[in-house]
């Protein structure tokens, strides 16, 4: 008997618990929904507390985002600027090679031309060095005695008389100009035909010289190899009359020639390989 009691007890223990715990879930919702509009105004004043907040830390990452775009933009576009300034310097330096090239190729096409002028042998060669000082006016050629030159022989250009061989190795060969005060050329004017010895003054001009006072001499004639000298063929320019006077009680004219080669920019001469035997040489 005392049993069933208890196990009717206990029956109505759990239902009356669960009867609490529903009342209280109901009047939850109930004090929930009586106090919404109070929570509404509070989520509004914090969200509009936090927007402006929100608002700068948006716009500060979006800066900072195009702070970082824009920097590796500007990355890429220095590299591909280098890449440009890179392929333009190449470009430059191919062009340079092709006008050196062509340059090359009129020289020697006009050497080529040149050398149909003369019945004597020539031999192309290339200036390597110079010396245009106040001592010596000399080129050394890449030609030497392996390739026939030889002491004495006239060397020359598109442009006129250089100068001629003035000593020669296996390979190589120094030339003495015109220019050089130690080398003298028979010339005359080829307007007047008036005869003279042009001789270098050391500072890339030359004299004519022993040109009588009666003589017919103007500036801008032309002076050419007479090839009395036994080492320049006849009719071979040698430059042009820049000054002529004549000074009393002086037998002869005091001629200043400008030589028609320009030695300072020569690349490429031409060697005549055969020399004339005359037996007199004309000296300065």
């Amino acid at each position: 008997m005392m049993g069933k009691v208890f196990t009717l007890l206990e029956r109505h223990w759990y239902s009356a618990l669960f009867l609490v715990l529903l009342g209280g879930a109901v009047a939850m919702l109930f004090s929930r929904a009586e106090k919404q509009p109070e929570s509404h105004s509070l989520q509004r004043g914090l969200l509009e507390l936090s927007g402006p907040f929100q608002k700068g830390m948006t716009k500060g990452v979006g800066f900072f985002e195009g702070l970082w775009q824009r920097y590796v933009y500007l990355v890429e576009l220095e590299d591909e600027n280098r890449l440009l300034l890179e392929l333009i310097e190449e470009m430059k330096r191919e062009r340079i090679q092709l006008l050196e090239f062509q340059g090359e190729n009129d020289r020697l096409r006009s050497l080529l031309g040149f050398k149909q002028d003369f019945q004597k042998p020539l031999l192309p060669a290339e200036i390597i060095a110079k010396d245009l000082s106040g001592w010596f006016q000399t080129a050394v050629i890449d030609r030497g005695t392996r390739d026939g030159i030889e002491e004495g022989m006239a060397v020359v250009s598109v442009q006129g008389i250089v100068g001629q061989v003035m000593e020669s190795s296996r390979g190589f060969s120094r030339v003495l100009l015109i220019t050089d005060p130690n080398n003298a050329v028979a010339g005359l004017i080829q307007r007047s035909r008036a005869r003279g010895i042009v001789v270098g003054n050391g500072h890339q001009l030359c004299r004519l010289k022993y040109l009588h006072r009666s003589e017919d001499v103007k500036t801008g004639d032309l002076v050419l190899a007479s090839g009395l000298d036994g080492v320049y063929p006849k009719g071979v320019l040698i430059g042009t009359i820049l000054k002529a006077e004549t000074k009393d009680p002086e037998l002869f004219q005091r001629v200043a020639i400008k030589p028609s080669v320009d030695f300072r920019r020569l690349e490429e001469v031409v060697v005549l390989c055969e020399k004339r035997d005359l037996e007199e040489t004309v000296r300065p």
